[in-house]
């Protein structure tokens, strides 16, 4: 548990560094959650005019300095034994006439604002609250526990979903029969007759009574008596089924924050509340943090993250000043957009008019730059151009110079070349040819052998030839003729 002390902080001057920075790291998980949990104890009514219990102007010590002998410990109005001695009870009812009076004058507070803040932006999930002020109720924020809405299983879920603010100790704005636990709006006649310091009686159990009594009925039961519908100490809670099974709700819904305002945790079923809640916010990762006048104890160390003392209002004065976008409607987030939209492009205007003249100027020196480049480089290379003739001019000089200086020494050392007739290559002669001489041909009469002739294809016409020249047919002859 980091502790962070803002009540001791002189005026003007700025916390430690160490105590900003951890109060930087609260602000910004109840500036990033989605799904908080509030519970609201009597220290956020204390600017409205509604003293707390505990303080030392609280409500305990104020019944106890006004009736020192018969009131022992101011806690003690608030338990369910005073019902036990008339005058007790006469001295609660006068007390709680006082108190709703204090009520009605009351006005919403920093931190009642600011929890419906976080319900208009949709980032409460439930507030519970052991406050019977009904302070809530004047800023439009939806509690109190119907029970026929809630005796309906399949409408229970929707039903507590309902529920803005849950009133953990009951509502100071009801009275409700001590009999027939039916509840009542406050109307002059109550008023005056707590005031007085008697209890009136309840009208419902009262005819009911009647009825029997006229038709000759026996009579069962007894009259109740109105009080104020809150929850004292040793009283069973009539709604605790409720409460518990609508905790189960919140449970499943998965929380991620839990912020404690106003209360000192003393009370058994709040520590219960706080426990169960901030181990499931733990396990998922979440953040507890804890706002408050007085303290905590060592037993509180591992269930809350932040405690930071100071006063509920000034914190979320606090809120506003480091995250001052959570307190803003969406119509001034959207107005707010728009006008920086404006601011960011009237500069980039200015400045492209910046960056174009500095472009501009940039591109003339870059010409200039140029033209001195062309010149420096135009003389470089006029350097360079003569350089290189006056090389070449050198080299062609050596080159003479070598060149002499080898003919002279290939002169002295050489011998004299003889010379040689240049060699013809042969060429191809062709005869003469005469028109009028006479060619040669070479002729040959190359008979057909006897063997190819048959009988039966070749018939002889001449009867003539003998068989000598037949012979000489059939071997070949080659005669040479000239022509």
């Amino acid at each position: 548990m980091i502790t962070i002390d803002l009540l001791n902080q002189k005026i003007g001057v700025e916390i430690s560094g160490e105590d900003s920075i951890n109060l930087n790291e609260a602000i910004k998980h109840i500036f990033k959650s989605k799904k908080a949990t509030v519970l609201t104890g009597a220290g956020i009514s204390c600017n409205a005019g509604i003293p707390d219990f505990r303080s030392s102007d609280g409500l305990y010590n104020l019944v106890k300095s006004k009736y020192p002998k018969t009131i022992v410990r101011g806690q003690d109005l608030f338990d369910i034994s005073l019902f036990r001695d008339e005058i007790s009870l006469s001295l609660f009812c006068t007390f709680m006439e006082s108190l709703y009076q204090y009520s009605l004058k009351a006005q919403p507070t920093e931190t009642h604002k600011f929890i419906k803040l976080l319900k208009d932006k949709n980032k409460l999930l439930r507030c519970y609250t052991q406050n019977i002020d009904s302070l809530e109720k004047s800023i439009n924020l939806n509690m109190g526990i119907n029970l026929n809405e809630f005796d309906k299983s399949k409408t229970f879920n929707q039903s507590w979903k309902n529920l803005d603010v849950v009133q953990l100790h009951g509502n100071l704005h009801k009275l409700s029969c001590t009999n027939c636990f039916s509840n009542f709006d406050w109307n002059e006649k109550y008023r005056n007759e707590l005031a007085s310091g008697l209890n009136p009686k309840c009208d419902k159990c009262y005819e009911k009574y009647e009825e029997r009594l006229y038709s000759g009925k026996r009579l069962t039961g007894n009259v109740g008596i109105l009080r104020p519908d809150i929850v004292l100490y040793g009283e069973h809670h009539p709604q605790a089924d409720i409460l518990a099974q609508g905790l189960n709700v919140d449970l499943r819904a998965g929380p991620d924050l839990l912020i404690v305002m106003g209360t000192s945790l003393k009370v058994d079923g709040v520590k219960k509340l706080v426990k169960s809640l901030s181990t499931s916010i733990h396990n998922k990762g979440g953040k507890v943090v804890f706002v408050n006048k007085t303290p905590l104890s060592k037993q509180w160390h591992s269930y809350i993250d932040y405690e930071i003392l100071s006063d509920c209002d000034n914190f979320v004065r606090i809120l506003k000043k480091e995250i001052p976008d959570l307190f803003l409607t969406q119509e001034q987030l959207d107005s707010k957009k728009l006008k920086h939209g404006m601011k960011e492009n009237l500069p980039s205007i200015k400045t492209e008019k910046c960056i174009k003249k500095t472009n501009i100027k940039k591109e003339t020196k870059k010409a200039s730059g140029v033209k001195q480049e062309s010149k420096a480089s135009k003389i470089k290379s006029e350097k360079a151009i003569s350089m290189k003739q006056v090389a070449v001019k050198k080299e062609s000089v050596d080159l003479i110079s070598s060149s002499s200086s080898e003919s002279e020494i290939e002169e002295a050392l050489t011998p004299p070349i003889t010379p040689t007739k240049p060699k013809k290559r042969p060429a191809l002669k062709r005869k003469s040819t005469n028109i009028d001489e006479p060619r040669k041909r070479l002729k040959f009469d190359l008979p057909t052998p006897l063997s190819s002739f048959n009988g039966d294809g070749i018939e002889i016409a001449n009867d003539d030839y003998s068989e000598t020249t037949l012979r000489a047919l059939a071997t070949p002859q080659v005669k040479q003729e000239v022509v």
